[in-house]
């Protein structure tokens, strides 16, 4: 048997409702149901959750070990929360194999969600050492990065000058894992590392979300928007209507002062006209301008001439947080507008203050005298 061979990943998804080859979770207490959040998760956990398996007709297979059922993990109310598989599979170094158990969890967008480990099936590197909690810490951040070199490289062009013997009839590769990687995987576990990560980020996370789109409700959208999840507030942002953008303007408008600048980005570009007709909706965005990133600050302003008297005013008392060409281009938008006592007095504080920019205020109020 060759070596590559035995590192092969053969990952195949049928759609069935076929269960031949149904892996059993290997413990008891890793059974139909889950009453606390996975020991690595990347997702909110909500106290008193259950959630129970549900069958589905995805299958993942495993070279050499058959197929392994991606189940759905659903709450008591039927509504689906994560994706699992329980998967049992050789991994081989030196001529030596050994079982790996491990309980995946994805997604409903297909994306790593987390693991459970067997505490009497732990995971083991050379010379069948155990995995310690800093190797299952290193694991669960390598899953996390669907970045990771490990996407472009066969195993082979991850160990450097690999060189072949036999040990006990099989096919053996041994060499130094390379520097580009060494510090993202477990030492002594590149296989299990590089197995593991392409069955997490292999079809599974495309042949997921395929499946869910056929199967989502608006009650997974909201829920999905009140995530801290980024990737569950952009689905949930790119399929909210324009009725339920005003709807839920109160939870649009806390992801776009808490999230990350791509979905505050979206959310400045993709609001409803009726944000900027309406001083009650756009009033938190307004209201989260010292909180932003520069660059979603400047998108937020490019809607000034939509704002209401009084978001000028507040922000005029907000001068100094601004960029200069942020500065100007709120200039600029009052130029033509009545300037209130309140805008009046902001300004000649901001003028008469040490900032950097207050000239620009100055000369803006220079102008202004008849």
């Amino acid at each position: 048997m060759k070596y590559s061979h035995i590192f092969g990943i053969a990952i195949v998804f049928a759609f069935s409702g076929a269960t031949l080859g149904k892996q059993k979770a290997p413990r008891e207490d890793l059974g139909d149901i889950l009453s606390k959040a996975p020991e690595f998760y990347v997702l909110q956990w909500e106290p008193g959750t259950i959630l129970e398996r549900k069958d589905t007709d995805l299958f993942i297979e495993v070279d050499l070990m058959g197929r392994h059922e991606i189940v759905q993990l659903v709450n008591t109310h039927g509504q689906a929360v994560l994706f699992t598989s329980d998967v049992s599979t050789p991994v081989c170094a030196d001529g030596e194999c050994k079982l790996m158990h491990i309980r995946l969890y994805w997604t409903l967008l297909g994306e790593y969600a987390g693991f459970d480990r067997y505490p009497d099936l732990p995971l083991t590197k050379h010379d069948h050492d155990e995995f310690g909690m800093e190797d299952y810490l290193k694991l669960h951040n390598l899953l996390k990065d669907d970045k990771s070199i490990l996407k472009r490289r066969t195993v082979d062009q991850l160990v450097e000058k690999p060189k072949q013997r036999i040990v006990n009839g099989v096919d053996a590769l041994s060499g130094a894992t390379i520097a580009e990687v060494k510090e993202s995987v477990v030492s002594g576990a590149l296989y299990s590392c590089y197995l593991t990560w392409h069955l997490v980020h292999g079809q599974a996370k495309q042949e997921i979300k395929e499946y869910m789109k056929t199967r989502i409700s608006d009650e997974i959208i909201i829920n999905m928007l009140h995530s801290d999840n980024s990737e569950y507030q952009l689905f949930a942002l790119e399929e909210l209507s324009e009725a339920k953008y005003s709807e839920h303007y109160v939870r649009i408008a806390e992801v776009f002062k808490t999230s990350i600048p791509l979905i505050r980005g979206f959310i400045a570009k993709n609001l409803p006209e009726e944000f900027w007709n309406t001083p009650r909706l756009q009033e938190p965005f307004w209201s989260a301008l010292e909180d932003i990133d520069i660059g979603s600050r400047s998108l937020l302003l490019k809607h000034l001439e939509d704002a209401s008297s009084s978001e000028i005013e507040k922000i005029s008392g907000k001068l100094k947080i601004l960029t200069k060409n942020q500065l100007k281009l709120f200039l600029d938008s009052i130029s033509d507008k009545e300037h209130s006592i309140v805008l009046l007095k902001n300004l000649n504080g901001f003028s008469g203050s040490n900032e950097t920019y207050s000239y620009l205020a100055q000369q803006f109020l220079e102008d202004l005298k008849p």
